[in-house]
């Protein structure tokens, strides 16, 4: 796998993350897409699958299930396999409050930075 080319993060939201979030994220020019959008929601996947697909997709994973997440980079990291971040965020905040530290990220953070890395919001 390679670092990706481009130097803003591609962001794919995990089934739990408000679907608003990709929307607003692209209304301000990011390149973002909702797991319900991709098709992936209610599908009963399991959470290492999802940013399986991220990965395939070559975006970082923006999830709120942050123990979960913790241990499939654990895990992913043993097995040798590499992804494009993990990005954990709290569940209790506002979506506005979401979007605001998501831009944030996004535009202080770049794609060779996330590569393979766990960040918080």
């Amino acid at each position: 796998m390679t670092v990706p080319s481009s130097s803003r993060i591609k962001v794919y939201t995990d089934e739990d993350v408000d679907t608003d979030l990709a929307e607003q994220l692209r209304y301000h020019g990011y390149d973002a897409v909702s797991c319900r959008e991709a098709g992936n929601h209610n599908q009963s996947l399991e959470d290492s699958w999802q940013p399986a697909y991220a990965t395939s997709q070559g975006g970082a994973i923006l999830t709120h299930n942050i123990a979960d997440y913790v241990q499939i980079d654990s895990e992913w990291r043993a097995a040798g396999r590499e992804h494009y971040g993990i990005i954990l965020a709290q569940e209790h905040w506002t979506i506005s409050e979401l979007i605001r530290r998501a831009r944030s990220h996004v535009d202080m953070v770049s794609a060779d930075q996330q590569y393979n890395v766990i960040m918080h919001l």
